[in-house]
């Protein structure tokens, strides 16, 4: 009994130190798929093509559209494991309990970097007109009561050319996508009580037949994963253990998968690849990063980890200003100029951001954990 009180703390301890130490390189990893040049647009003018650059594009779909595809999807896992642990069945009041919490955590946040967003849009289109603004937007001056509404929740009602269905603080169809989750998770929990393993395979079958299925607050892949993060938690199952065993044939699966997937670009079976890389993908990238947290070879940055929701809130626009500007200013026309752009447009974002969240908790903690969720 005591040998098993003990393996089960260390084993749930090392869970615990494994999402924790994830929570910052998982951000990195958004960043980096944030950092697309494929359409930058300034003035109406679309600065490069992807076809005269095969180098640097081999690289970029590598690591954006290859390695960090899996970031998202297990961003969903940890939170639909988080939002059921330790949780004794699900009555109405532990539901309300929950959806309190998710309204300091999710909601709040959710409008005010929404919000913050129209700002910076309103200023750059007011001061940068015609220079690093890309001129096929709505002016946020013309906004009409139902343009702020939409921008909320999905941009593409009030900027008919966008092609995906998200809020102005493109991010965030993540929590959009969660806060819808949150308010359905009785259901979720009774699917998985009633059908237990078999919710995770019929709902993962539909994410894999079907992964790039958007409709504003539902979403395949948040549906699948989330259900499968929470299956863990609702079982009492631990999913460190549960993955650990398949560390090395993960690990060699996981890299044949990254080449093949290069390779086969634009096949028609590419999807399928794509799929099978986000499952193995995650399995890897948690059996690795438990591996070396349970050696003792990484540990995890407390600040780093305060940082990542901040950092992964206040990105994006920046990040594109960045962008344009550096482009602006080298007119790269060579592969490693792009290569050292795509590179050093996230680090530029990514150190800046931990820069001003640390100022912001030293001189503002109050306002800095409202603003990030209170994390």
């Amino acid at each position: 009994m005591g040998k098993d009180y003990l393996f089960k703390t260390a084993a749930e301890d090392l869970q615990s130190k494994t999402i924790d130490f994830l929570r910052f390189p998982l951000i990195v990893g958004v960043v980096f798929i944030h950092t697309d040049f494929s359409d930058i647009v300034m003035g109406g003018v679309k600065q490069i093509s992807f076809v005269n650059y095969p180098i640097f594009t081999y690289i970029f779909s590598l690591f954006s559209k290859v390695i960090f595809e899996v970031c998202v999807p297990l961003f969903f896992f940890i939170s639909g494991f988080l939002f059921f642990y330790k949780t004794a069945g699900f009555s109405w009041g532990v539901y309300l309990q929950k959806l309190k919490k998710r309204v300091r955590s999710l909601l709040v946040p959710y409008i005010f970097w929404n919000l913050a967003v129209i700002v910076f849009l309103l200023l750059a289109q007011t001061l940068l007109s015609g220079t690093l603004v890309s001129g096929r937007n709505k002016l946020i001056t013309e906004y009409s009561l139902t343009d702020w509404l939409w921008s909320l929740w999905d941009t593409s009602h009030v900027n008919p050319h966008l092609r995906k269905t998200l809020p102005i603080n493109s991010p965030f169809w993540f929590i959009r996508d969660l806060m819808v989750l949150v308010l359905l998770s009785p259901l979720v929990y009774f699917v998985i009580k009633k059908l237990k393993a078999y919710a995770v395979v019929i709902l993962g079958l539909i994410w894999f037949f079907n992964p790039y299925f958007y409709w504003p607050g539902l979403s395949t892949v948040s549906f699948f994963f989330f259900t499968a993060g929470a299956y863990f938690s609702i079982n009492n199952k631990n999913f460190v253990v549960g993955m650990r065993p398949m560390l090395s044939i993960a690990a060699i699966l996981y890299v044949l998968l990254m080449l093949v997937q290069i390779l086969f670009r634009g096949s028609a079976w590419w999807t399928t690849l794509y799929c099978a890389g986000i499952i193995i993908g995650l399995i890897t990238v948690v059996t690795v990063a438990a591996h070396f947290i349970e050696k003792g070879s990484w540990r995890t940055n407390a600040f780093l980890a305060d940082s990542s929701f901040f950092i992964y809130a206040y990105h994006r626009l920046p990040l594109v200003f960045v962008i344009k500007f550096l482009f602006k200013l080298l007119q790269p026309q060579t592969e490693g100029l792009l290569l050292f752009l795509y590179l050093a447009c996230p680090t530029i974002i990514i150190v800046l951001g931990l820069v001003i969240y640390s100022l912001l908790r030293q001189f503002w903690p109050r306002f800095t954990a409202i603003i990030s969720g209170g994390r």
